[in-house]
């Protein structure tokens, strides 16, 4: 706004500038963007994530989509601000509990320290739900390491902290909640004195960081393929062989969809497949 005088009185009248429309010309170069840079297709439901960018702009003091392309360019903090608000994923302690389940059962016949990823992690849950159930399975009696990565910066701290609402923990019994949580103002934060075997990271499996992971005898990846297209899935595939071990396997979600490939070999069905390489 600015200031001008109204009459000789010396009387002030404020005038206010018109607030310039949002521009919507850009949108499909963010949406490529996104694309080229996490593997996120977001073209079927761009318009669903184009109020949400939208407002994503209003906030950050763009106008229009293809200023935020231009400053995504050179600004890697707008960059993961805008990673971090396509990528948010929902879940939950003891999800698809049979597969996780499936997994213990394969790493009681793994030699020595198992180590096992999961990438994503999200928010850690499926992290710490893996560590429980070693830890609560009498018959295993292996060391085991486990690695949560995830892109989103905002996920890997919330894992980081171990706090979580008691939606998160509708599935555990009140013995489970007792002893690898401490209840405190309506929030269940994990014990970590169970929990020295975990740790978390935030790295892109796109980029050559991902091998310095380290080789894994369990990779889980549940529910991240369906957001790629063919391409980016059949690449998550190749970064995915080339941290297995030997006689490892690779754990998808039941909706995820694995292109055809000389890579793996898929084993049983349903919640219960596993990949192997040939």
């Amino acid at each position: 706004m600015f200031f001008r005088k109204k009459n000789p009185k010396n009387e002030i009248e404020i005038v206010v500038e018109p607030v310039e429309p949002f521009n919507v010309y850009g949108f499909s170069d963010v949406l490529h963007f996104i694309k080229r840079e996490i593997g996120v297709d977001l073209f079927p439901k761009k318009y669903i994530i184009e109020t949400r960018i939208k407002v994503f702009c209003e906030e950050n003091g763009f106008n229009s989509f293809k200023k935020l392309f231009d400053e995504l360019q050179y600004n890697n903090d707008i960059k993961q601000k805008l990673i971090n608000l396509v990528t948010v994923n929902e879940t939950y302690f003891y999800r698809e509990l049979p597969q996780l389940l499936e997994a213990v059962e394969f790493a009681k016949t793994r030699e020595s320290t198992v180590n096992i990823i999961c990438a994503p992690c999200a928010t850690g849950e499926e992290v710490y739900t893996i560590s429980m159930l070693l830890k609560e399975d009498k018959n295993f009696h292996n060391n085991y390491e486990i690695k949560g990565i995830d892109i989103n910066t905002e996920a890997i701290t919330k894992a980081q902290q171990g706090i979580y609402t008691e939606r998160s923990l509708h599935k555990l019994t009140p013995e489970l909640k007792n002893r690898y949580f401490i209840h405190e103002n309506n929030m269940y934060k994990v014990d970590q004195s169970y929990f020295q075997n975990v740790k978390f990271m935030q790295v892109n499996i796109f980029e050559n960081r991902f091998g310095d992971c380290g080789k894994f005898d369990i990779i889980f990846s549940r529910n991240m393929l369906i957001y790629f297209d063919e391409e980016f899935r059949l690449n998550a595939m190749k970064r995915f062989h080339e941290i297995l071990k030997p006689g490892g396997r690779v754990y998808l979600g039941h909706a995820d969809i694995v292109p055809e490939n000389n890579l793996f070999d898929k084993h049983g069905f349903g919640s219960s497949c596993y990949y192997t390489k040939r």
